[in-house]
């Protein structure tokens, strides 16, 4: 094959829905061995391109060639079988099968009608030696850490040896040492001959992997700029259309202000342990902490969630004993969870019908469907909280990532809740609609709503936090306010050793 043909080469790409132009005459060129990454806002058009090249969907016009022959793929099993294999956000893994069974689901070699064992382990084998990562074949992926069921879904994608591996934000559920290792194998599987379309929204971990950058708006290529021209000023200008910039949180010391919220010598079995805090009206407190430090298992403890706990909350000076999620709705606390798919939005719903889910005693009073007061209070939440969105009708499933996220925080405020408990709720989205989260925080701060604010990623909590505690190995270790939020002294405390 010469060297000089793209091994992915397309061309005047287009693709509409309805009314709605998704990818307007996009070119998007790779070479072999090249780890291209991806960027640009939700809506951007960045799902839509990959969704082309995978055979997921069908363009309205332009070409996809392959090491120089075009390509018509009627779905994304032809596409796999014809060089190009995809790695999505949200696993696709059966936790009840072996890592072996995993990796080569749907291609089971068999043999007098029976699976060939050998085989299989051969070629799961076979997968992990490319990825060079060390995992027994024999252990049920359910047991498996996310770290390593992320690997074993590249492996997954690696048994069709692949011309062009798509990786759609692959450290979002990792820590920062996970991240590491994984961008050192895509580097190693690109050496190989492997070409990488890396998405992701984290700007820090584009230099580290890619060779250049592609960014995408309204549907559009708007720049391919090789990394040494990609200061994150321009990148930033270039996603948003204009320059943007993110600043600190306002610090509003609420330490005089009611307590809405308190947790006194809270523990879950093997995870936390004597952790109490006080949470303020107009407060915004987050919890940072690395993956494994007890972060999530915190806010589901205080929401009624897990039953192995110990210690007390109390919400508005009361304790509320034997917490369920239904009791905690009913005292004005709201839980958004971190998995916003499968614990978040409902898909097949509308935007409206998700946002008055939980407030039915404003819309379905003594059982009776108030129809005209539930269309404005779906409007005047989808308003509220700027939810791009063609009519209150529109299955949420359809919408970008941010605007799912505003969905879902929207639910609570259409049911008056008082207390917010966000975890990761920047997950998966795109800087401008990061910026849009933060912003709705902190307004909601100021009109007197609390929020505890859960992230992996340090930097956001300057962005929205008035103080911020920082967990380490399941206890509290410190609590930082004001001009001490930083990310480097968040960081420099969750890495410090234990006492």
């Amino acid at each position: 094959m010469d060297a000089a043909v793209p091994v992915l080469d397309c061309s005047n790409l287009s693709k509409s829905y309805g009314p709605v132009k998704a990818l307007i005459d996009v070119d998007f060129t790779l070479q072999r061995g090249e780890v291209r990454a991806l960027l640009g806002k939700n809506g951007a058009g960045k799902s839509t391109l990959v969704n082309l090249i995978s055979g997921s969907v069908q363009p309205d016009d332009g070409t996809i060639r392959l090491s120089g022959q075009e390509v018509h793929w009627d779905g994304p099993g032809a596409a796999r079988a014809g060089g190009i294999s995809v790695v999505h956000q949200e696993f696709s893994l059966v936790p009840g099968l072996t890592v072996a069974e995993n990796i080569t689901m749907g291609r089971w070699p068999a043999r007098n009608g029976f699976i060939n064992q050998e085989r299989l382990q051969a070629e799961a084998q076979r997968a992990l030696d490319m990825l060079g990562v060390d995992l027994p074949s024999w252990q049920l992926v359910g047991s498996l850490p996310i770290a390593q069921q992320q690997m074993v879904e590249i492996a997954k994608a690696l048994v069709d040896d692949p011309d062009v591996l798509i990786l759609d934000e692959p450290t979002s559920a990792l820590n920062a040492t996970e991240v590491d290792v994984l961008l050192a194998l895509i580097r190693r599987l690109a050496a190989t001959g492997v070409t990488v379309i890396y998405v992701s929204h984290r700007m820090k971990e584009i230099p580290q992997v890619a060779d250049r950058m592609t960014i995408m708006r309204d549907g559009r290529e708007v720049a391919t700029l090789g990394i040494e021209e990609a200061n994150p000023e321009r990148v930033a200008a270039l996603i948003a259309g204009e320059a943007t910039e993110v600043e600190a949180a306002t610090f509003h010391d609420r330490s005089s202000a009611p307590v809405a919220l308190s947790v006194r010598s809270l523990a879950v079995d093997g995870i936390l342990n004597d952790v109490s805090f006080d949470l303020h009206q107009g407060e915004v407190l987050g919890i940072a902490g690395f993956l494994g430090s007890g972060r999530t298992e915190l806010l589901e403890a205080i929401f009624g969630l897990r039953h192995d706990v110990s210690g007390e909350v109390l919400v508005g000076g009361k304790s509320i004993r034997r917490r369920k999620p239904r009791k905690m709705l009913a005292q004005r606390v709201a839980m958004t969870s971190e998995d916003r798919k499968h614990a978040g939005i409902v898909p097949a719903l509308g935007v409206g019908e998700n946002v008055v889910l939980t407030a039915r005693g404003r819309v379905l009073p003594k059982f009776w469907l108030r129809s005209r007061a539930e269309a404005r209070l779906q409007a005047a939440t989808i308003d509220q909280l700027a939810i791009r969105t063609s009519s209150p009708a529109q299955e949420v499933g359809t919408l970008s990532g941010g605007n799912q996220q505003k969905a879902v925080i929207g639910r609570a405020l259409a049911a008056e809740m008082q207390v917010l408990l966000l975890d990761e709720p920047t997950r998966g989205i795109d800087v401008h609609a990061k910026t849009q989260i933060y912003g709705l925080i902190r307004e909601l701060a100021l009109s007197g709503h609390s929020s505890i604010f859960v992230s992996s990623e340090l930097e956001e909590m300057p962005l929205v936090c008035d103080r911020v505690i920082v967990l380490r190995a399941g206890r509290s270790c410190e609590v930082l306010a004001g001009e001490q939020v930083s990310a480097e002294r968040i960081l420099a405390l969750t890495m410090k050793e234990a006492d």
